[in-house]
Order: structure tokens, then C-alpha cells, then sequence
């Protein structure tokens, strides 16, 4: 009987040891759903922005709509799956109407990191997987030097209400791609939100040069600032 005892209570305790070993095992979850690849994927936006130059005493606002449609994929000079992303813009007011390429980005999704390219220019949208405060050079592929510091996303599968809008989505990761104000008379400021199944859904971005002029001083401005307002998507 002792020994029937025993060999149930070892039993047991190996039963245990491997759940706790499958627990520990369990892979995290990545997040690659928030930085949707599949072709015929496609993002509409309103983008309102704002031009200011003070020293010619101009202020204009504009507004349009932007469309990103994933054309096809295609093997990047590294051998890696890639996306060639269509991009169109309509300056009518809306329901807008995208006919007209304006330009073509690129993007890359790897097992470790989201690449996109604008403009020539390859940044480091996400890495995975996603993870609260977690923190990347976003400009490790180009040579920005200005803007080489750490991204940092946080809001990690929580909730996100455009105000513009007021379309709620469920869960997304916000990544503040740069927040600086140097010494002198630079201020920029980057904000992207993306969310799951759908991709990127707001973007802020800010960047002015200002100097004191006068007297008694004020400032006087020049830059500009724009922000991405998520429509509709969905596959075509």
C-alpha cells in the first residue's frame, strides 16, 4: 500500500512539474495582427495639416483624404517578403475618390520588426513582440542623425478614441516616435497609433522652428503639423 502510495504521489507531482514547465514554455504573444501585410489591404484617411509662416504672416489649412492599398508582395535585396504599398490622395472634400497614385511606399514585416519605407527613408514602425515601454531606434536603416533616440510604445492593447472622429477601436499600442525640444528653437513631435486587424489609425505629427522677435518678443513660427484620421478599411 506504501508503495502504490508513493507511486501516485510521484505521479502527481511529475504531472505538475510538466504543466509548469508547459506554462513557462508558453510563447508570448507577438502582435503581428497590429501591422496587417496581406495584399489588397487597405487604409482610408482624412488628413487635416496646417502650413505657418509668421514672417509672411500665413496661416493655411488643408484637408484631404488618403488611401493606402497593399498593390502586391515581392522579395526585398534580402530575400524577405515585402509589400508595395499604392498610396492615393484626393483634395476634394469628401466622400473622397482615389483614382491617382501619388506616390509608392514600402514595407517589410519580419518575425522581429515592422520596416516601412517613405519617401526613401526606412524606419522601424514596431517591434516584436509588442511590449509596455518597450524602446527601439526607429532609425537604425537611415541616416537621420537628428532623430536617432529610442521610440517607445505604450497603451499596449488598450483602447483608442480618435476625438476628430469618434471611432473607438478596441486595442491598440501607441508608439511616440520622437518628443524633443533641443536647446534652440526646434520642437517636433511624432505620434502613431495602431490597431489590431487594422494597422495604423492616427498619426500626429508636429514640427515647427520658432525665434522671439520684437519687443517685447514673441514668437515667430514656421513648420508644419498634420494629423491621420482613420476612415474605413478593409480588402479589394
Amino acid at each position: 500500500m506504501k508503495q502504490l502510495y508513493n507511486y501516485f504521489f510521484l505521479s502527481v507531482l511529475a504531472l505538475n512539474m510538466v504543466s509548469c514547465t508547459e506554462e513557462v514554455q508558453t510563447p508570448p504573444y507577438m502582435g503581428y495582427e497590429y501591422f496587417p501585410d496581406s495584399v489588397g489591404h487597405y487604409i482610408t484617411y482624412r488628413v487635416d495639416s496646417i502650413w505657418t509662416d509668421d514672417a509672411f504672416n500665413r496661416k493655411d489649412t488643408y484637408e484631404f483624404g488618403l488611401k493606402e492599398w497593399v498593390e502586391s508582395k515581392f522579395l526585398d535585396n534580402e530575400d524577405r517578403p515585402s509589400q508595395r504599398i499604392e498610396r492615393y490622395k484626393d483634395f476634394n472634400p469628401e466622400p473622397y475618390d482615389f483614382n491617382v497614385i501619388s506616390d509608392v511606399w514600402f514595407a517589410t514585416r519580419t518575425a522581429a520588426r515592422a520596416e516601412k519605407i517613405e519617401e526613401n527613408t526606412r524606419y522601424v514602425k514596431l517591434i516584436f513582440p509588442l511590449a509596455e515601454n518597450e524602446q527601439w531606434n526607429g532609425n537604425a536603416f537611415n541616416t537621420i542623425e537628428d532623430f536617432d533616440i529610442d521610440y517607445k510604445m505604450y497603451n499596449v492593447h488598450q483602447p483608442f478614441t480618435d476625438t476628430l472622429t469618434g471611432i473607438t477601436f478596441d486595442s491598440t499600442v501607441t508608439v511616440l516616435q520622437i518628443d524633443r525640444q533641443p536647446i534652440f528653437d526646434y520642437r517636433t513631435n511624432v505620434v502613431e497609433v495602431y490597431a489590431k486587424h487594422i494597422g495604423l489609425v492616427y498619426k500626429y505629427y508636429y514640427n515647427v522652428n520658432w525665434q522671439k522677435e520684437g519687443n517685447p518678443p514673441v514668437d515667430v513660427l514656421y513648420g508644419a503639423q498634420y494629423k491621420y484620421h482613420y476612415l474605413e478599411h478593409g480588402y479589394e
